[in-house]
């Protein structure tokens, strides 16, 4: 079994460990408060856009991405369901155009049309389009809920441990890169991607760090 594939999905389903202790917390709490629905899409626009491009890489005949995948859907749908059910409770709109999924995803279209590890065909298309796609968006898809908690001034606990868990997932993505870039396969943009996503993590993590040795969980 390919190790490097045992990484790249290893990052996934971590994150996915985030997406349980943003459900826990959700259920325990019965709002919303805090929590921004764009981060959210545009985590589960990644996931489909690994559905579409799987069929285009070594990932195909991994059955462990399959089971991620479902995973991830899942997770995704009751989500969703429950920011449907909770909708009536207060919670925080995006109010900035920059960090609203409206304006990050077509800008994520256009860079992915340029920057992708594939090559173009007649119709200047390429199925690695959506793998650019997906790590862009997931580069991208964490800002609108850091915008949002740094307007609401805290970060509770159980949404400090689904940062620490997307955190976490991308150190294991890093180590997949550095074993790609070793194995020879260079996607410098794909790097650079996960590069920031990991900076804007590691950010919101050294406030929410700093705050919490004097006692506090604001940010």
């Amino acid at each position: 079994m390919d190790l490097i594939l045992i990484i790249f999905t290893l990052g996934y389903l971590v994150q996915h460990a985030g997406a349980y202790f943003l459900i826990k917390y959700i259920n325990e709490k019965k709002n919303i408060q805090g929590l921004a629905l764009e981060t959210q899409v545009m985590y589960f626009i990644g996931a489909v856009m690994r559905i579409l491009y799987i069929s285009d890489t070594r990932l195909l005949s991994f059955f462990l991405i399959w089971i991620e995948l479902v995973i991830s859907i899942v997770l995704s749908a009751y989500i969703f369901y429950l920011f449907h059910k909770y909708r009536h409770t207060r919670f925080h709109q995006i109010s900035n155009p920059y960090f609203s999924y409206q304006t990050i995803i077509p800008i994520c279209l256009v860079l992915s049309f340029f920057f992708h590890p594939g090559t173009k065909n007649e119709n200047y298309f390429t199925v690695q389009m959506f793998v650019s796609m997906s790590m862009f968006i997931e580069a991208c898809g964490l800002l609108p809920q850091i915008y949002v908690s740094k307007k609401i001034g805290s970060i509770e606990a159980d949404i400090s441990k689904y940062l620490v868990a997307m955190g976490f997932s991308r150190v294991l993505r890093l180590v997949f890169w550095v074993m790609n870039y070793m194995a020879g396969e260079k996607f410098v943009y794909l790097i650079l991607a996960d590069v920031i996503h990991t900076v804007i993590i590691a950010d919101i993590m050294f406030i929410w760090v700093k705050d919490k040795q004097k006692g506090a969980i604001l940010i």
